[in-house]
């Protein structure tokens, strides 16, 4: 058998087409935290005055729920790619046949 080796002498791993599939779902997953993220700085960046403090401790307690559940699914999601990345490291390489 003789593998297959890159330019720096490194034999290639197999990944397959489920392999990149599941790395897009959980990027997918990340990215669709843009828009929330983006509310939550608003209004975070929001330095009006008057300050209506009713007003913001209402918004205070609805935008915490939005950070504490992106937090969990951003822990989630960062162990789920790490453990996705550490699968794919293990890897078998690529062996040709002669």
């Amino acid at each position: 058998m003789k593998s297959i080796i890159t330019k720096n002498n490194q034999p290639i791993k197999e990944i397959t087409q489920q392999d990149i599939h599941e790395l897009k779902d959980c990027l997918e997953q990340l990215a669709s935290w843009q828009e929330p993220l983006k509310l939550l700085n608003k209004f975070f960046e929001n330095q009006a005055i008057p300050l209506n403090k009713k007003k913001i401790m209402r918004e205070f307690h609805s935008q915490a729920r939005i950070f504490n559940t992106f937090h969990e699914n951003f822990l989630f999601s960062t162990n789920s790619l790490k453990k996705k990345i550490d699968n794919l490291g293990e890897k078998e390489k690529i062996n040709i046949s002669k």
